[in-house]
């Protein structure tokens, strides 16, 4: 068996097996999307790519998660709001699609275009992923050479654009719309514990008494980490941006108490009803890795409403009919593979670098094999298996 290499600009192609389950029919040059750009110009998006786009992120989830969940897993409302799993990834794939397009149409706001070497590093990808893949795979799939090539594309511009517009939004974002500040904390909580049945047991006024006792000697001690673990309590960390007025995940009072105190130093004990007794010490008053996180945080929510402003700018209007044509209703499985980690090919051009930093490589595998299970058992055992998921599916999130 040999070993594959992708030598690209961070994109990679993938061999996977096929297991027969059944085969969706449709013409590829069916019209899904149909695009007004908003200035009197037309497109297209063809159900064959889209089709293409959703089978290939079906084949990775199906890689890793078929062995969890089982293989009637598509079928299966995997996150309880009364839709597929199946529904749910073929909705993701339609915004992605959407995204990526948009990224694409504004690429000249960023002078941005793919440069000769990233033509030909897609290309090679592409070619590559067509001579990776069994006949019967890329059939399943709905894969042709043109639309791996206008998959990557699309992906290399997306990630280009988008860091190119996050990269121009962190120019507007001041050190004070990300200084973050970090705390640890220790809770001693005070709600009560279960017993060996699962029962709620609440704490006797001695026991809470204890408790308060612990944390007023946390809050005294002269070295806070090596106290709290003394006390065998468990100190988290936490960061806040400086001067906020109100936070989703910890209670205000605690936010509070972190504003009054300096790099170095550990609050009185804190009591928050119905929960417990907090000790804080501020670890750090600037934390730059986490002020970096924000900052990141902040330009990618700044891309975000970008584009929700590039799409209230066109009409895309998706034939759902002709989507729902496209079905699951085969299950891609690598039967045997041997892969090797995805070499980066760096270039001169630095977009060529920003589009391997951002893209997912993936390991690319050979010598796989089709299974057709028409003309044996494994297709009773696929029916079986998929009448029994719904309940021992547990509940995931895909992504």
């Amino acid at each position: 068996m040999n070993k594959n290499m992708v030598k690209s600009a961070g994109i990679a192609a993938l061999a996977a097996a096929v297991l027969f389950t059944g085969c969706s029919k449709f013409n590829p040059d069916t019209t899904l999307v149909t695009i007004n750009t908003g200035d009197g110009t037309k497109d297209t998006i063809s159900l064959g790519y889209a089709n293409f786009a959703a089978r290939y992120q079906q084949s990775m989830y199906d890689q890793y998660l078929l062995a969890y969940y089982g293989e009637g897993m598509w079928s299966t409302d995997m996150t309880g709001t009364g839709s597929t799993m199946e529904d749910d990834t073929k909705e993701g794939v339609l915004e992605d699609i959407e995204n990526q397009y948009l990224a694409k149409l504004h690429a000249s706001d960023y002078d941005i275009t793919l440069t000769d070497e990233q033509n030909t590093a897609i290309a090679e990808a592409a070619a590559k992923f067509i001579s990776d893949n069994p006949a019967e795979t890329l059939e399943v799939m709905g894969a042709t050479e043109e639309y791996v090539k206008q998959y990557l594309e699309y992906r290399t511009y997306y990630s280009l654009v988008s860091n190119a517009a996050m990269e121009e939004a962190g120019e507007s974002i001041s050190d004070e719309d990300c200084w973050m500040r970090t705390f640890s904390y220790v809770l001693f909580d005070t709600t009560g514990t279960t017993d060996e049945d699962g029962n709620a047991v609440e704490y006797t006024e001695e026991e809470i008494a204890d408790l308060k006792a612990n944390a007023e000697e946390l809050a005294a001690a002269d070295d806070y980490a090596a106290k709290a673990e003394e006390l065998e309590a468990t100190a988290s960390t936490y960061s806040y941006l400086k001067g906020e007025e109100e936070d989703d995940t910890m209670d205000m009072a605690i936010i509070e108490a972190a504003e009054a105190l300096d790099e170095g130093e550990t609050s009185d004990v804190i009591e928050i009803e119905g929960v417990g007794y907090y000790v804080i010490h501020l670890d750090a008053d600037h934390d730059e890795d986490a002020s970096q996180t924000k900052k990141e945080s902040l330009e990618s929510d700044a891309f975000d409403d970008l584009l929700e402003t590039w799409k209230a700018a066109i009409t895309w209007t998706v034939d759902e009919k002709a989507w729902a044509k496209v079905e699951f209703d085969t299950l891609f499985k690598t039967l045997e593979t041997e892969t090797e980690e995805t070499t980066e090919e760096t270039t001169d051009d630095a977009t060529t670098e920003e589009t391997t930093d951002t893209e997912e490589s993936e390991d690319a595998t050979e010598d796989t094999e089709v299974e057709d299970t028409e003309d044996t058992s494994a297709e009773e055992d696929t029916e079986e298996t998929s009448e029994e998921s719904d309940e021992s599916t547990e509940e995931t999130e895909a992504e």
